[in-house]
């Protein structure tokens, strides 16, 4: 005679939409205040979602804040996941600007949620609203039940599941999002950007002996980028956790490549240079072709280089540049670039 069993754990799951609507009058709301949702139950308990248009603190001014509340008194609190998404007009979660979180609480969420500045100019922030998606699943008794061998299937092959799609970026994304346990504080244009230290170990080699020895901690905590803009070094910090680069319209990937390949060089991360080195080549034209030229010869952008040069090789380009004074610009600021032109174009059959 056989017997089965069967453990079972328990969820039920619930969502709550919360639209913003006249987003910039919430923006008077002072910093660590927060306007909170209707009620709505999930799992047998009552909840609320906190908005702080201003951050939770003055650490986090420059963020929306959103806090999960559980309304009920339960002494020993709940255990729940949960998650905050940002919707897109077509009330899609935005992948970048959705957090997720685990924990036994009475309130959890996040500080950072999303920075007011790319909330307000972002297309999912229409006629001064914007919503948010917070899903919730509470996680109630485990159970043990008698079930019928047939349905356990004992001794019948397991059916094939198909794994999910890696997660390692978005969960690394979501830690520098809302900065928990961040130890580094980078001060950048006006903004302070908080970061791991470990990550930033790992990831640079400059990083890490910067950061290295027991003397450093203290004093590393607070570091001052000079020569960067604010959304430059973010980018290159969601390079480090995520290994990927924002989306970016043309006229924005060709202003922020050249300061990130830059910075890649600086910092020693050689993946990213020849990232934003390919993705250069897209740009090279006409106009460009010189500046790029310069640059290249600058930072050791050796493919970029190559790429201008071959379309310098093109008679019909060479003359187009000719007539902008692009020539002239190279011999000003690059001149070996101009003469390892000149050795191509003699070399030319």
């Amino acid at each position: 005679m056989k017997t089965a069993s069967a453990i079972v754990a328990v969820t039920e799951s619930g969502q709550h939409v919360l639209r913003i609507d006249g987003y910039s009058h919430t923006t008077d709301v002072p910093t660590g205040s927060d306007i909170k949702s209707a009620h709505f139950r999930v799992g047998g308990h009552s909840w609320r979602v906190s908005y702080y248009p201003n951050g939770l603190s003055s650490a986090w001014s420059d963020y929306v804040s959103l806090f999960l509340k559980l309304d009920d008194d339960v002494p020993n609190g709940v255990r729940v996941r949960h998650t905050f998404s940002l919707l897109d007009r077509d009330g899609k979660p935005v992948p970048y600007f959705t957090n997720a979180g685990k924990r036994i609480f009475t309130d959890w969420g996040t500080s950072a949620f999303i920075r007011r500045s790319d909330l307000e100019k972002s297309e999912h922030l229409q006629g001064d609203s914007f919503t948010i998606l917070c899903d919730v699943t509470v996680m109630k008794e485990i159970q043990t039940k008698i079930v019928d061998v047939d349905v356990v299937g004992v001794g019948a092959a397991a059916p094939e599941v198909a794994p999910p799609p890696p997660e390692l970026g978005r969960d690394m994304g979501g830690v520098l999002a809302t900065g928990e346990a961040a130890d580094v504080a980078f001060e950048v244009d006006g903004r302070t950007l908080m970061a791991h230290r470990c990550v930033l170990a790992a990831r640079s080699p400059v990083f890490r002996a910067e950061l290295a020895g027991a003397g450093s901690v203290a004093a590393a905590r607070r570091i001052v980028i000079e020569d960067m803009e604010a959304q430059d070094f973010e980018a290159l910090l969601r390079y480090m956790y995520t290994d990927s680069l924002p989306e970016m319209e043309r006229g924005e990937a060709a202003a922020m490549l050249p300061d990130l390949a830059a910075a890649a060089n600086r910092y020693g991360m050689e993946r990213l240079r020849l990232l934003c080195e390919e993705r250069l080549r897209e740009f090279v034209d006409v106009r460009t072709v010189a500046v790029m030229l310069a640059f290249a010869g600058e930072h050791r952008c050796h493919g970029l280089k190559e790429a201008c040069l071959r379309f310098l090789g093109d008679p019909g380009n060479l003359r187009e540049v000719v007539k902008m004074n692009g020539l002239q610009h190279l011999s000003r600021s690059c001149p070996s670039v101009l003469e390892d032109l000149i050795a191509k174009l003699a070399a030319a059959p």
